[in-house]
């Protein structure tokens, strides 16, 4: 997919916006560190991280960067064209699951995999559709 990061931060916005969660883009020029800002009931500002990839590609791990500028990433990962999987999570459970790593590992292959031989990573699967977190941040 070509446009898969934007194409991510948008199904991301949608549900967010499903779960009565308000929320928008981020300006780019500004907010280099995140995608979007969600306004929680308290009236408390959040910044989340989206980072998009596709189950089946050539890389082994799609891995990705942990910044300091936000405080919930959203992993995005496509298995086809009508199966998306979201991964939420707090800063530092990101980081935890980064450990001493340089980057957070999304998938990786395996033998016995049906997927195409690829899978998401044991440390972000409990992670998987956890909206709550964001809505009672």
């Amino acid at each position: 997919m070509k446009y898969i990061g934007k194409y991510g931060e948008y199904r991301v916005l949608a549900c967010l916006l499903e779960r009565d969660i308000e929320a928008y883009q981020a300006i780019k020029a500004n907010q280099a560190d995140y995608d979007l800002t969600a306004i929680l009931e308290s009236s408390k500002v959040v910044r989340i991280q989206v980072k998009s990839t596709e189950l089946n590609n050539k890389s082994t791990n799609n891995s990705i960067k942990v910044g300091e500028g936000f405080e919930f990433l959203v992993a995005v990962i496509f298995n086809g064209s009508d199966n998306v999987e979201f991964y939420v999570m707090s800063r530092c459970e990101a980081l935890c699951a980064k450990g001493t790593k340089k980057k957070l590992s999304l998938t990786h292959k395996k033998k016995d995999c049906q997927n195409g031989g690829y899978s998401v990573t044991d440390d972000i699967t409990e992670h998987k559709n956890k909206w709550n977190k964001i809505k009672d941040a």
